[in-house]
Formats: structure tokens, sequence, C-alpha cells
């Protein structure tokens, strides 16, 4: 995780845990592709819904960003 992500990380988790409780536990996670901006796209699916997301690697692998949508 960049220094930049990982700063902002702890203030977004409150937000993202109710989100994710709400969609219920995951069913499955299946890749789709990269985005024209060089994002991984994945396709989540939950017990009660499904959520695109999309995850962002810096040059030197670590995770510089993700979003988090749900369907």
């Amino acid at each position: 995780m960049t220094p930049a992500f990982a700063d902002v990380t702890p203030q977004q988790l409150p937000q993202l845990k109710d989100s994710l409780a709400r969609l219920g536990a995951v069913q499955s996670v299946t890749f789709k592709g990269v985005g024209r901006g060089g994002a991984d796209i994945y396709e989540v699916k939950f017990e009660h819904s499904a959520a695109e997301c999309r995850i962002s690697l810096a040059p030197d692998g670590k995770t510089q960003g993700m979003l988090f949508r749900a369907q």
C-alpha cells in the first residue's frame, strides 16, 4: 500500500465496513479485465447484491487506490 493510500484508508474504513456488512458474505470474485486507466476490474458477488471493485497499483506494485461500487 502506498503511503498516500495508507493515510486515507483509516478515514474511509468505517463506511466501507458498513457497506460490506449490508451486502452479506462474499460468494465469488471474478476478474473482468483492465480498465482504460490501468486498474484491475473485479466483479464481486455477495449474498445480497454485487459490486464492481477496481484496484490500482503503483509502478512498484503497491496498492495506490481502490474503488468499490455496489451495483
